[in-house]
């Protein structure tokens, strides 16, 4: 018997625009088959008025509805966050998909924790009335799967992770360059609270007190950036450098310059990408135990990962690392070789077909999450 016939409409934001789901699509279109398409949804630019984007959804479920009247897909592939504005407008976005009989998968990228509370306190009856409707979910952590299952929601759930592109992978990458107590650490994400910025610069500023070479560079911009420079400038933080917002070639400087990368964040995160990519590229990672990465990362193989925050603990888990570039060129290739053959865009691209199919009968989908195997 013949496999069922793969026709799926993906709801994305604009590609262009910075963010996870963006990076995330864009670096899988390439691999997906060719009868998996797009379909732009949400702002075009950020600086859209109220007005205007409050039209611009409008306009966008009448696309879709005319979109699904003239072609019968078989797969819809909305991506929300389980945030309150994602979940109330793919809410729609489902319902309508429905109204045509079309299979819906549900992509949970993101996950705020106090719109969880409220739906646990007030509205679950809803969600489930809803996003029951749904044929199947993916999330990036397995505790996120736990609490959807919490929530009422009984379809099939699968975990999945954040991806890298494969021309990394092309691309050699030399051994560490560090000497011992001379490390290039690296921190790439935007510059928010939660994303641990004051936790890696007073980590950063005790560790220059045991390796005066050790130098740190913060790539990305955000809210918190200028009072992190200037934060930085108070505490006389040495061999520091802010590059701002890195594009795409200068990523791959930074990454490519670097012995080890530090990420200590406390944000909800779903599975940071820029771990995946600093695996990808042959460094050890320091980081907390957030979202999909407890699921995989292996603490002392990978690198150091803690549930902590306090800057002397995470001074102690970088300074092992910092003291012995032995240790980090074999990390390194391990990670290298770990992030090629789980987080490439060409293996996810698959998994999430392999999920497709399965929704269509075509067999049983294999859980990208399940990565300790």
């Amino acid at each position: 018997m013949s496999a069922p016939k793969l026709n799926v409409l993906i709801n994305t934001v604009e590609l262009s625009k910075k963010g996870g789901v963006a990076s995330y699509y864009r670096v899988l279109q390439p691999c997906f088959s060719p009868e998996v398409e797009y379909f732009t949804v949400g702002a075009r630019t950020y600086s859209e008025a109220k007005l205007t984007l409050a039209a611009r959804f409008v306009a966008d479920y009448v696309r879709f509805y005319r979109r699904l009247k003239k072609r019968r897909y078989q797969v819809v592939h909305l991506n929300p966050s389980l945030g309150a504005k994602a979940v109330l407008r793919d809410a729609i976005f489902l319902l309508i998909a429905k109204r045509f009989g079309v299979k819906v998968l549900v992509f949970m990228h993101g996950w705020d924790v106090d719109f969880e509370r409220r739906l646990f306190r007030s509205f679950g009856g809803l969600f489930r009335l809803v996003f029951g409707k749904a044929d199947a979910f993916v999330v990036l952590a397995s505790e996120f799967q736990r609490k959807l299952q919490a929530l009422g929601i009984v379809c099939p759930i699968y975990t999945e992770t954040t991806t890298v592109d494969d021309e990394i992978f092309s691309q050699p990458v030399s051994s560490p360059h560090g000497t011992p107590g001379g490390c290039n650490i690296l921190y790439l994400s935007r510059v928010e609270k939660d994303k641990g910025i004051y936790e890696a610069l007073d980590s950063f500023q005790l560790l220059k007190k045991r390796f005066p070479l050790a130098t740190l560079t913060v790539a990305g911009d955000g809210a918190e950036l200028p009072l992190a420079k200037e934060y930085a400038r108070r505490q006389q933080i040495s061999d520091l450098e802010f590059t701002g917002y890195v594009r795409q070639g200068d990523k791959h400087a930074v990454l490519a310059k670097a012995d080890l990368y530090f990420f200590p964040t406390c944000y909800g995160e779903g599975m940071p990408t820029t771990v995946l990519e600093a695996m990808a590229y042959g460094l050890p990672v320091v980081t907390r135990g957030v979202g999909g990465l407890c699921d995989f990362f292996e603490d002392g193989r990978m690198g150091r990962i803690t549930e902590s925050r306090d800057p002397a603990v995470l001074c102690e888990l970088l300074a092992g690392l910092v003291a012995d570039p032995e240790a980090r060129e074999a990390i390194g290739r391990y990670n290298r070789s770990y992030a090629e053959e789980r987080f490439a865009a060409s293996s996810v691209a698959r998994r999430i077909e392999a999920i497709y199919g399965a929704l269509l009968g075509d067999g049983a989908a294999r859980s990208g999450g399940d990565l300790r195997s």
